[in-house]
């Protein structure tokens, strides 16, 4: 038996219900059929099975015999369980390593950033479950959350973005126009995930990005009153407004819509570097006293922030590369010892850095971004707040919400 530990069971509030005659996912009025949806939002069941297969690996084996069930970890991955639509094979990897990516604009700044690799996210992916590159000095831990929260926004960031330009390069032509329809649907399939379910909101059983962003409002005062992220809600207005010009043929309208879209996507992603960048600096600061007084330690964010980072440096070259250099500095180059390095812990640097590289984002709302401890990323926000942040991250038990809040980041 596999699973045997109830903590690693898959959540079952929703994903049993895709025979429902409601066409929703999270509240989202879909017109794809079923088995099409059902086929793209299954992804996250995937990602799920493939995290078990790693964190059973760790709890039940020694770290030298772990590779059978990396093995399998690592062939669901690559074959997925999933029956394809036309060509895909249904897997993960096949998402990753689409060939129709060329149709987002933003693709050239990441096959540039990624030295040419049109496949970067399978490559460290793939990196990481062979320990070779910079996993070869990773721990299991380390590899399984990177595995997974690559797989969780790196891949599908590029997919939905995909999706979504496919969909407005069918609008021109009123012959494709369904297809194009088909495509803004399986975008918000890869965004929300089956585990959302069908009420308006979702469910917290997520772990898309449309999940992150309901997490990270919490952090960045950016929720709405029913307790949803904002900018969830805004992706869903600019999907619906986005059907209906491609129904009308009303393709200006729809290009606006679309970029409206991807500059709603990176927000959740900003934010979720800035949220471990700061609570690897906290883990940092605090692991010593944890240590003296025999407790246990916050948890350290520096995979989650590597795969996140990785998700959005390229966008962020492009407008600022000397931001990106800094909030690589920190984030990347010493994954994956960067707990032993305060450069790799100054989350002062890479606030800094994404508040410059913010302004320069043409279309990007500095205020759908929220604050977080008071720092805000607009132009004229008061920076004094990362002194104030600073300073108290210096009590031992002034983070105390932030430890606990930290966790669901982890295991979301």
């Amino acid at each position: 038996m596999i699973n045997d530990d109830p903590e690693l069971a898959l959540p079952t509030s929703s994903i049993c219900d895709t025979n429902s005659d409601s066409k929703s996912l999270a509240g989202y009025k879909y017109v794809a059929e079923q088995e099409i949806m059902d086929q793209a939002s299954l992804i996250d069941i995937d990602i799920r099975k493939i995290e078990i297969f790693l964190e059973n690996g760790m709890i039940h084996f020694p770290e030298d015999s772990q590779d059978v069930l990396s093995r399998a970890a690592f062939d669901l991955y690559k074959y997925g369980q999933q029956k394809g639509n036309d060509n895909d094979d249904g897997s993960l990897r096949s998402i990753a390593r689409s060939t129709n990516r060329d149709v987002v604009p933003i693709f050239t700044a990441f096959r540039r950033y990624f030295d040419n690799d049109d496949y970067y996210a399978d490559t460290m992916i793939t990196a990481a479950f062979q320990k070779q590159g910079a996993f070869s000095m990773a721990t299991p831990d380390q590899r399984k959350r990177f595995i997974s929260f690559a797989l969780r926004y790196m891949v599908t960031f590029m997919a939905i973005l995909e999706k979504v330009y496919l969909a407005f390069k069918s609008c021109s032509n009123e012959e494709t126009r369904g297809e194009g329809a088909k495509d803004l649907d399986i975008a918000i399939a890869y965004y929300m995930g089956s585990l959302e379910g069908k009420d308006d909101g979702g469910s917290y059983d997520g772990s898309l990005i449309h999940m992150l962003a309901n997490r990270m409002c919490v952090h960045f005062g950016t929720c709405s009153d029913e307790n949803n992220a904002v900018i969830n809600e805004r992706i869903m207005s600019l999907v619906y407004a986005g059907q209906g010009e491609l129904e009308l043929g009303a393709c200006t309208s729809m290009e606006r819509t679309v970029k409206e879209i991807e500059q709603a996507l990176i927000v959740p992603l900003i934010q979720g570097v800035l949220f471990s960048a700061r609570e690897n600096e906290l883990h940092f600061k605090k692991k010593d006293y944890w240590e003296a007084n025999q407790r246990s330690s916050m948890p350290e964010f520096y995979p989650e922030g590597y795969a996140l980072a990785q998700a959005i440096l390229p966008v962020i070259t492009k407008v600022d590369q000397s931001a990106a250099t800094n909030i690589k500095n920190v984030m990347v180059v010493s994954f994956p010892t960067g707990f032993d390095d305060a450069n790799s812990n100054d989350s002062a640097k890479v606030h800094r850095a994404m508040k410059s590289a913010v302004s320069k984002m043409v279309g990007m709302d500095c205020s759908q971004i929220g604050s977080l401890g008071g720092v805000g990323f607009c132009a004229g926000d008061n920076e004094d707040s990362y002194d104030a942040l600073n300073s108290a991250s210096g009590s031992p038990y002034s983070f105390a919400a932030l430890l606990i809040a930290g966790v669901l980041l982890v295991y979301i």
